[in-house]
Formats: C-alpha cells, structure tokens, sequence
C-alpha cells in the first residue's frame, strides 16, 4: 500500500476525518506530505527500501520511553505518521539559546537509549556502526568511494579501538544532527533517517559544524554532568577521536541513499561519499598530531 493510501487508512479507522494531503517535500530519499484533519495537521514520511529504518526506530524509543523524541501517531514499514513539531530551531528568533536545551535533551536521548534501546535498534534494521564494526564497514566504503585511500583504515581501525578502550559505549547516534532538524517546541530533535548505532560522540561531527556556538559544550556538560568538561584534555582527545571516526557514518548514509533511491539520486549529490572521505584523510593526520602531544588517556 502507497504512503498516502496508508495514513488514510489508518486514520479512518480511528474515526479521524483527513480534509487534505498535500505534498511538502519530495527528494530522491525520502518523501514528506502534509495531512490536514479536524484535529490538526500530521505529517506523512515515506521512504525506499534501504533507508526505511525510522519507522521502526520510533517505534523502539517510544517503547523504551527516551525523551525528548517524536512519538509517532503510526508506524508501519516504510511509512510514519508523526504530529505537528512546530517551528524548527534554524528560523527560530532565539535559535542559538534553544540548540543549547536541544544538545542537552540529545545527550539525555543518548543515555536513555543504552543499552538495551540500542540493541533493540540493531534487531529493527537500524544501521550498525559500534565500534567494533565500524572499521570493516569502513574497509568496504573505502574500497568502493576512494580505493587509493586504503591506507587509512589501519588508522581507522587504531582510532575505533583507541576509541572503545577510553570510553565504550553504544547508543543511537542522529548522524544528521542540526539547527534545521530539530524543533523548537520542547527543544526536540527530529529526522532520524541518517541514524545508526555506533558511539555517542560521533553526533559531534555533523552537530559541531552545522549546530549554533556553545552547543557541543552544552552536550558535554550534560552528557558527563560536570561543567567545563568540554575543556578537559582528555575529552577533547574522546572527541577527536569519534568525530573523526564520525565520518564513516556520513558515508555510509549517503551509500545507503544512493543506492536505495536508483536514478532518482540527482547526480550532484553521487559524489558525497568520496568528498566525505576525503575530509577523513584530512581528520586521520589530526588524530596523528593529537597523539604526537602526548595526552593524558582514560587508561588511568
């Protein structure tokens, strides 16, 4: 059954009356209508096989009780029914000061979500990066977007299990986490189709570049419950590290959407992977420097 033959469906066995569906946003990976009904607007999310994995990641926070996330009105496959989210935090008057709660509340997200949400995630089809996988998924997208570059993944696979000897920890990571996918009512992230499971800190990558200034220090502090301890040393190394690593989880969604969406993919975006990639080379001669200073580890 069609996305829009779905919610219909599901709506009209509530009793819920739909006045109109109207299309708001159709790109190769997904697709997003508008559905207006006399109890207000929902919103309709489709995408293809391949990239399908939010339904069911909904479906398992919202059994697991993680806060500070969407619940959805339906879920079925390939299609989600979600409520109204409001404004997002990029027009938001006050952005800056609500990308503070939302990087508070994702850290929150984070640590409700491990462990156990974020096995049940791996069972729902969500994308598995933990760190003990992520350096042969690494290998894989290497070979395939930039086959001249293998020589990081030794370097990837140091970093990963650096990584997971400081601070091991599986739970959902957004992959895609910025100003414009996050509302502004109840500071709440939202667009989890680029989400895997892997290391928390691995958000940072895209969150501390596309985010509003004082956020990544906001989620630290949170994160660990000490103020300042985004200037700690040893973080910072944490950080380098996953942020880094962060980048194989930006190429796999964008392999995962290229190859689900077909020719639907304009071409503009076919070269993601391999610029991404790239960046990576530039981040794997960062770790080097970071670890010619000598910082002080986790180890003890």
């Amino acid at each position: 059954m069609d996305a829009v033959a779905w919610a219909r469906s599901v709506l009209a066995e509530r009793g819920t009356d739909v006045l109109g569906v109207e299309e708001v946003r159709r790109r190769a990976w997904s697709t997003i209508w508008r559905v207006s009904t006399a109890d207000g607007d929902l919103f309709l999310k489709t995408a293809p096989d391949g990239v399908a994995a939010e339904p069911a990641l909904l479906d398992v926070l919202a059994l697991h009780g993680v806060p500070h996330v969407q619940r959805p009105v339906a879920a079925a496959g390939r299609h989600v029914l979600l409520p109204d989210g409001g404004p997002i935090v990029r027009l938001a008057a006050d952005r800056d000061t609500v990308w503070l709660d939302v990087m508070r509340h994702y850290a929150e997200v984070q640590w409700a979500t491990e462990p156990a949400a974020a096995a049940d995630l791996v069972v729902a089809g969500v994308p598995d990066l933990r760190l003990p996988v992520l350096p042969g998924v690494a290998a894989e997208l290497v070979a395939r977007w930039a086959p001249e570059h293998r020589g990081i993944v030794p370097l990837l696979t140091d970093a990963a299990v650096e990584l997971d000897e400081l601070m091991p920890m599986t739970t959902l990571e957004h992959g895609d986490l910025h100003v414009g996918n996050a509302f502004v009512r109840g500071a709440v992230p939202f667009d989890w189709g680029d989400a895997c499971v892997s290391h928390p800190f691995l958000s940072l990558l895209v969150a501390g570049r596309d985010g509003a200034p004082g956020g990544v220090e906001a989620y630290l502090e949170t994160f660990f419950g000490e103020p300042g301890a985004a200037d700690d040393p040893d973080v910072q190394h944490i950080v380098g590290l996953a942020t880094t690593l962060g980048v194989v989880s930006r190429v796999l969604s964008w392999q995962r959407a290229i190859d689900a969406s077909g020719d639907e993919m304009p071409e503009s975006y076919r070269s993601a992977p391999r610029e991404w990639l790239e960046t990576l080379v530039e981040g794997m001669t960062g770790i080097e420097d970071r670890r010619s200073a000598g910082l002080e580890s986790w180890r003890g």
